[in-house]
Formats: C-alpha cells, structure tokens, sequence
C-alpha cells in the first residue's frame, strides 16, 4: 500500500464543498483508506492506492487534473510515502504480514 497527503490551501468551508463534489464522483468502493480533514487554512487529504505506481498514474491522469479544475481546487502541495502499516475501524487493513 501506498500513501499519500494532499494540503489544499484557502477557504476551508469553499474547498470542503469542492472536496465533496469531487468525491460525488468516485465509487466508494475504490477508496480502502482515505480521510479529509479541515485545518485553519485549507483541507487535508490522507489517501492510500494499492501501489506507488498506481498513485502516480492517478495523479497523472488527465482525469484527476479535469476534476480539480472543474470543482474549484487549487494545485495541491503533495507527499507520498509506503505504508508501514494501517488500521481502520479497529482492523488491520495493511501490515508487513500481508
């Protein structure tokens, strides 16, 4: 598993909105880990892919950059990293073991 943090900076409340359009578009389904949180200047987006080279594809993808375009965002300040290990709802969703 991949990780990956994208910093949206400007009004919270305007990206929340353009977030949650953005993500009206996206089949849940395809998220296995993924959360948005609010800060004083922006959101944060904490997001996993399967592998680094799907998330480069991902953020490469004509699509991704439409959709930003499209809903308002702002170019993102973006850092990925592999994932050690995660939980979520008290389960193990990635470890060393799997």
């Amino acid at each position: 598993m991949h990780a990956s943090i994208w910093t949206f900076h400007g009004d919270p409340d305007r990206l929340l909105a353009s977030y949650d359009a953005l993500v009206a578009e996206v089949p849940a389904a395809s998220m296995r880990f993924h959360a948005c949180v609010r800060t004083p200047d922006g959101i944060l987006l904490f997001d996993t892919c399967p592998t680094k080279e799907i998330f480069e594809e991902i953020r490469a993808s004509e699509w991704w950059r439409d959709a930003l375009v499209r809903h308002g965002l702002p170019q993102p300040q973006v850092v990925d990293y592999p994932v050690h290990v995660a939980f979520a709802n008290g389960e193990i969703v990635e470890s060393p073991e799997r």
